[in-house]
């Protein structure tokens, strides 16, 4: 099916540009460019939707070309290919060059073309995204105080569903487990539909017990550790005497997400966070702080829209709190009815 999407190829061989122009044509708008100079020079003339750049490339790399279009167009979606086994490049493409994928060199053109359908998938979310955040905030400022908090609730509740990042790691995730570990990527498939079904099920409802939050967060972070390995250790320790208690649905998820999205994780400097109870009987969401050396992409909204949601329904607040060490979020428990 015919696609208005515009990709630009960059290779310096002719011959690989001339095979990709010939078979992708048919399902995008494609252009070319045999360096990395000519095609920052087509940047500024023509959008385009996706990159795809051979790494190895004279003068300047498929990485080194990624770095430099970061800043200046970072909607672009950008993948490499490199045809020989260099790990570290591969590594460059993904800490520097903030690559959505990497294919091997010579490329199956099947397999790549699901992999240009998927990333071209996740830009339109994101773009949808962005547009309804814009919407949403453009709407919030001429509304009454209520209206606003209910309208940005019910944004944040769809948002936090399953955002496209988090999908797609997912997807790919398992599309590497099952060749690998049949059933492992079977196990992985259970709690992947557990933490859909859940977030389903619980949306539309304004509380939650405590004991489903924490069933829920168990999927959660075992989908996040088949991502992080040892690089991410979460410790929850809450008595079950506060299960029962209630808060708003997705309120640990999103504290979760929040420190994964904003902190390094590796195997050199583990991520880790700390779910337990204050003395007082506040939730409490704790993490060491290792932030990113440039910062994920956010809307903003989560913290904020979690601490307006709160509002409505208790006056004991939500508690931030940034050490030097570490980030820490204090949560009210509200008793059962």
């Amino acid at each position: 099916m015919e696609t208005h999407h515009i990709i630009l190829c960059v290779d310096d061989e002719e011959d690989n540009l001339l095979v990709f122009r010939s078979f992708f044509r048919k399902y995008y708008t494609v252009l070319t460019a045999q360096s990395g100079e000519e095609a920052l020079e087509l940047l500024k003339k023509q959008p385009v939707d996706l990159i795809v750049s051979d790494q190895r490339m004279p003068r300047m790399t498929g990485v080194e070309l990624f770095e430099r279009i970061r800043d200046e167009h970072p909607d672009v979606v950008r993948i490499i290919l490199t045809g020989y086994s260099d790990i570290q490049a591969v590594i460059d493409a993904i800490n520097k060059g903030k690559v959505y994928h990497f294919a091997t060199k010579p490329w199956d053109t099947d397999e790549l073309k699901n992999i240009l359908d998927r990333a071209l998938e996740a830009y339109t979310l994101r773009q949808l995204n962005r547009r309804l955040v814009e919407e949403n905030m453009e709407l919030s400022l001429r509304t009454e105080r209520q209206e606003k908090a209910n309208i940005l609730s019910q944004f944040e509740l769809l948002k936090s569903q399953i955002n496209p990042h988090f999908l797609f790691n997912s997807m790919n995730i398992l599309a590497a487990l099952i060749p690998q570990d049949p059933a492992k990527a079977v196990e992985f498939t259970h709690r992947f539909s557990k933490v859909y079904r859940k977030l389903l099920e619980l949306r539309e409802q304004p509380l939650v017990a405590l004991s489903q939050e924490l069933d829920f967060a168990d999927s959660y972070l075992y989908l996040q550790k088949m991502r992080f390995a040892d690089s991410l250790n979460v410790e929850i320790e809450v008595p079950a005497t506060a299960w029962r208690h209630c808060l708003p649905p997705f309120t640990l998820q999103i504290l979760l997400e929040n420190a994964v999205k904003h902190n390094m994780a590796s195997a050199e400097h583990p991520l880790h966070i700390r779910v337990g109870l204050t003395p007082n009987g506040k939730l409490e969401v704790s993490n060491n702080l290792q932030l990113r050396g440039s910062p994920a992409e956010s809307t903003h909204l989560g913290l904020l829209i979690l601490k307006t949601r709160y509002q409505l329904i208790t006056p004991e607040p939500v508690e931030f709190e940034r050490t030097e060490q570490a980030y820490i979020v204090r949560v009210p428990l509200i008793e059962e009815a």
